[in-house]
């Protein structure tokens, strides 16, 4: 009844003409039926294998919202489950592969348009003017198996109300304008506002919100753990400003622009798929067999004479960890998208006696964002997926081990902001190994 209470208590503050979405993304089944239960039939999904599982056990009359980060090479699968609204539509590129896809399923497919108000760089959208530009020049034309039914919006990660009210009110002007040059299919839904913000936004004209902790609870996990899975750079390593710089220098010697930020962003791939995606971007083709080689090849003399051989220091704490989970009984793994030698080889020297198994490039077909990687050690373990976790530090791993429906540590070692982690579904996003360390203390003491 807590989830039933939950909503009547969020219900108080919001007005008949506002749809309310219960975002149900990594909650359960049972759950999700309480929330039906009480009333509600729109829920909001963000991963496409998990909306996928869910669906067949639910009830039909659901509609379901596509909230998450969607990649194009997902759009067909989501298509075929004929979702009622996909929100996070960021960029002409996803709109039209949407829309092709749609074209060959025989359907016209519902959308929001994401509009990046917020003041992250981070966070993903069409700029105001790419949108006043898509809407007002006729090229929605060339979309004729895509509707958009309104903008969605999300605010900077702030305390800041002025600030929040400032995002939510510009989407809302910029809203009012696209409106007026659609005069034969207006846009109708303006999706703004999360469990922290959401009566804010609707003070600002939002007629949808996408509410979650409010209604389902903040996630807790106080169960036993007996495995759990450690991604290696930027967890166990603090290699991450090494592969950033040598990754930086390879891919420039091959006339492939690449930054620091790529790399973080890029951190959990296979070192030929980072090459393959950054190809793509340039040159719009994948890359030969022969470039990946010798970019791999030299990124990883880059890295070699960057730590002279040596390995890198550890991250602060990460020992500590490590020797209180051995010494309670809990498996740890070792799962990362590496295929450097270097630190593979000493992984037992540095930390003898700790680690069980290992998944690395060489053990993979599909490395991280897939979830293959988290799944393997997963099966390998042989515990329930309930009684293992994930330590990540990167978004593309957050992702991956979410697919997996693993519960996921992110301790932020590197230089992007904690939103990204949290936007790809971390269950406890934490500053460093000493809280990952209090947290683990607090579970095992259960």
């Amino acid at each position: 009844m807590l989830i039933a209470n939950n909503i009547r208590s969020v219900r108080k503050h919001i007005p008949a003409h506002v749809t309310l979405v219960c975002v149900s993304k990594f909650q359960s089944v049972e759950a999700i039926r309480e929330a039906y239960n009480a009333g509600e039939r729109h829920f909001g999904e963000s991963r496409v294998q998990e909306l996928k599982a869910k669906m067949p056990l639910l009830p039909a009359d659901i509609r379901w919202h596509f909230i998450g980060h969607l990649q194009t090479n997902k759009v067909r699968d989501l298509l075929k489950l004929r979702p009622h609204l996909i929100h996070s539509v960021d960029s002409e590129h996803l709109l039209k592969a949407i829309n092709d896809e749609a074209l060959k399923q025989g359907f016209v497919q519902d959308v929001l348009l994401e509009v990046h108000v917020a003041r992250e760089t981070t966070k993903s959208g069409f700029t105001p003017e790419e949108l006043r530009g898509l809407m007002g020049n006729g090229q929605m034309a060339n979309f004729s198996h895509v509707c958009v039914k309104g903008l969605m919006a999300m605010a900077t990660n702030t305390d800041d109300e002025t600030e929040i009210r400032r995002c939510f009110t510009m989407t809302k002007t910029l809203y009012d304008q696209i409106n007026g040059l659609m005069v034969n299919v207006p846009m109708v839904n303006l999706s703004m506002g999360m469990s922290d913000d959401y009566q804010i936004a609707i003070t600002c004209g939002a007629n949808m919100v996408r509410i979650g902790s409010a209604i389902f609870g903040e996630r807790d996990y106080t169960r036993k753990l007996k495995a759990v899975f450690f991604d290696q750079d930027g967890v166990l390593f603090n290699s991450m400003p090494d592969h950033a710089k040598a990754w930086e220098l390879a891919m420039n010697e091959n006339g492939l622009p690449f930054t620091a930020l790529q790399t973080y962003r890029n951190e959990g791939r296979t070192g030929p798929s980072v090459i393959h995606e950054n190809y793509r971007l340039v040159h719009g083709t994948d890359a030969p067999e022969e470039v990946i080689e010798r970019i791999y090849q030299s990124k990883c003399a880059h890295f070699n004479r960057l730590t002279g051989g040596q390995l890198p220091e550890l991250v602060p704490g990460v020992r500590d960890v490590l020797n209180f989970l051995k010494a309670h009984g809990v498996q740890c793994w070792v799962v990362t998208g590496s295929g450097q030698r270097s630190l593979l080889e000493n992984l037992s020297n540095t930390f003898p006696g700790i680690f069980t198994g290992v998944i690395c490039a060489y053990d993979v077909t599909h490395g991280k964002p897939d979830p293959e990687p988290y799944l393997k050690a997963w099966e390998r373990s042989g515990f329930k997926k309930e009684e293992c976790a994930v330590v990540e530090n990167a978004p593309l791993g957050v992702r991956a081990g979410k697919a997996a429906g693993l519960y996921t540590f992110a301790v932020n070692t590197g230089i992007l902001p904690d939103s990204e982690l949290a936007a790809e579904g971390a269950d406890l996003v934490l500053p460093n190994m000493q809280a990952l360390l209090q947290r683990l203390t607090a579970i095992l003491s259960v």
